[in-house]
This record gives C-alpha cells, structure tokens and sequence, in this order.
C-alpha cells in the first residue's frame, strides 16, 4: 500500500504566502512608479517582509517581470491550444494579447514585459525558458502547412519565428488602441495565410 503524497508544510505555505505577496506588490509598485523607478524595499515594506525576503523569491526586479510574463503565457498557450486552424490559432493570439494589455491596465507594464527579451538582464534565465508559446504556435503552423493553410513557399519552422518576433515588435512599440492593433495584427498576419490577398 502506497502513502498519499505529502501535502504541503507549514514552512511551503508561509513561503508560497511570502512570493505571493512580493509579487502582487511589485507589480502594484510597477504600475505606481514605472520600473525603472521601484525600489526593492518599498515593494518588501508593502509585502511584510524585509528586503532580504525580496531577494530570497526573486533575485532582480526582472525575475517578478518573468514571471509576470510566464504566468501569462499560460493562459496564452491555453487559447491557442483550443483553435483548430492557423487562422483561429493567429486570432487567439491577437486577442490575448490585447486582452493581456487591457488586464494589464498599464501599457508600461506591459511592453517592460515583453522588452526583457530584447534587455537581456543578466542573472536572468531567459534562454532556459520552455517558451510554450513558440511550441504551440510551431505546431499550428506546422499543421498548417500541412492542410495548404500556410502561404505557398514558408517554411513552418521558420515563419512561426518570423511571425512571433513580429507580433513581438508591434507589443513593444507604442501603445495603440486595441482597434488599431487589431488592425495591425490582421495585416501581419495575413502574410502567413493562403489565399489572402
């Protein structure tokens, strides 16, 4: 007979409660100052910890903007997880994007999210991230490809990259009104699409 698998200690729980708690108020703290601006022992002040605490859960200020962006990714991989084309899967995208920016509430937020890639901080390990979002869309695209979806011509490997570090640089440049970033996302991805004009 097996033992049912321990549940949590107090200790786990205390330490889960504490990065929590250092998260939502750096997040809290971004949105209040910009992040360049937050300073590590107002956001511990805040959580109820000390600023030892801070550097204990997330050894930079980056590590609290990757998470951020894992976390999100997430709910991102779920969307294109339930499209059954590349054109639902492209469409998903763009509407999680703009629903993330919306959720978000601070443009600010939201491009100092993505542009981590592009700072490359070090300590963080950005190169060790599993990127859910790249698979899932390689998939699409490679699936895509394979029922006469995908443009004449585009490799599926290589347009998935392509595409993602485009929508990459519409998320990072100035903030638009979810209108024109639909807008944008359409024509950018209609490269992509067979049969469009």
């Amino acid at each position: 007979m097996s033992l049912p698998a321990a549940l949590p200690g107090r200790r786990e729980r205390q330490v889960d409660s504490t990065r929590a708690r250092l998260f939502e108020a750096a997040i809290a703290e971004f949105r209040r100052v910009g992040f360049a601006r937050a300073n590590v022992a107002r956001i511990a002040r805040e959580a109820g910890v000390s600023r030892p605490s801070f550097y204990f859960h997330f050894p930079t200020k980056e590590h609290v903007l990757l998470e951020l962006q894992l976390l999100e990714e997430r709910a991102l991989v779920a969307r294109l997880e339930r499209a059954r084309s590349l054109r639902e899967a492209l469409h998903e995208l763009a509407e999680g994007v703009i629903e993330l920016e919306a959720r978000l509430g601070d443009s600010d937020l939201f491009r100092g999210m993505f542009s981590i890639y592009l700072r490359r901080p070090a300590g963080l390990p950005i190169d060790e991230q599993p990127f859910p979002t790249v698979a899932a869309l390689a998939r699409h695209f490679a699936e895509a490809a394979a029922r006469g979806e995908l443009r004449a011509g585009l490799e599926p490997v290589a347009a998935t990259r392509v595409c993602l570090t485009s929508v990459f640089g519409l998320l990072i440049g100035l903030p638009s009104e979810p209108a024109q970033r639909r807008a944008e996302f359409d024509l950018l991805f209609s490269l992509y699409l067979e049969g469009n004009a």
